[in-house]
């Protein structure tokens, strides 16, 4: 059970974010393989770093401190980097895409308010199913899906992801 929750966890986090070829997004993916070009566009190269920035923090099991998966004090320093970058990548989003940041974002500091709340124990987390359905529906929702498949798009034809 551990697993399967730190799995859901692991997953949304790589949706939200999807700065890069980590999405869940299957449409987000295909669309990437498909057209990434490598060339970045010049007027939204600082959104692009911060996209990549973001990425390079989110890559492994809890950013990029497997060890945040046993040890809460590790959780807790992941998200709150985690959580700085996405906020940084909000703020430097283009108007065009500001709203599906702003949503994507609000669905980390919420997943985040979570993970406070149980003082950053995935292990504890595991073990309750009201908590665990909260991090599901914040994961499931349909809004933050179509946000995070306009922003995959858009990393893509601009950031050459």
């Amino acid at each position: 059970m551990p697993i399967r929750s730190t799995g859901l966890v692991i997953a949304f986090l790589l949706f939200l974010a999807s700065c890069g070829g980590s999405s869940s997004s299957s449409t987000a993916s295909s669309v990437a393989t498909q057209t990434a070009s490598g060339k970045v566009n010049p007027v939204y190269a600082k959104f692009c770093a911060a996209s990549s920035k973001l990425n390079a923090a989110m890559a492994g099991p809890h950013g990029e401190n497997p060890a945040a998966i046993t040890d809460p004090t590790q959780m807790a320093e992941a998200w709150a980097k985690i959580t700085d970058l996405s906020i940084t990548l909000q703020t430097l989003a283009p108007s065009s895409l500001k709203k599906d940041a702003t949503m994507m974002v609000d669905g980390v500091i919420a997943m985040n308010k979570i993970f406070k709340a149980n003082k950053y124990d995935l292990l504890s987390i595991a073990k309750k199913p009201t908590v665990r359905d909260a991090l599901t529906k914040i994961g499931s929702d349909p809004a933050i899906t179509e946000a995070s498949t306009r922003f995959n798009t858009f990393l893509t034809q601009n950031c050459g992801v």
